[in-house]
């Protein structure tokens, strides 16, 4: 009986028992892959929101046996799921630009050097 009336008032005041849903961010790992070498190599990049809205973060791809790392850092603080951030590495300097599903379950982005035009892949789903 008492279990009975407890499923009520549980029922009656509208109480779940699930959690609610976190709120979707950019902040995680992805995985995915970047061009690389005249080849698409695995990479891993995880980004960050920094407290003033940059997009920041880090990145490995495989790299002839082993992996190298880079860092990414937005300039100025975006908006919205287009975003452009540097990159750099023991290669070099660059952009990315990153466009982000709504869900934030992964993004699809290319890359380019100083030199070059966003022409080379580098994409990413939550892992």
């Amino acid at each position: 009986m008492k279990t009975a009336i407890l499923a009520m008032l549980i029922a009656a005041s509208g109480a779940s028992a699930t959690s609610p849903k976190a709120e979707a961010s950019f902040d995680g790992r992805y995985c995915g892959r970047l061009w690389s070498s005249g080849a698409l190599v695995q990479a891993i990049t995880e980004l960050k929101t920094e407290s003033d809205g940059r997009l920041t973060g880090s990145y490995q791809f495989s790299d002839f046996g082993g992996m190298t790392s880079g860092t990414l850092a937005e300039g100025a603080p975006g908006t919205g799921l287009d975003r452009t951030l540097d990159w750099q590495d023991k290669y070099g300097t660059g952009k990315l630009f990153i466009t982000v599903k709504p869900d934030y379950s992964g993004f699809t982005g290319k890359w380019q050097d100083t030199t070059g035009t966003p022409n080379e892949l580098w994409d990413g789903i939550r892992c």
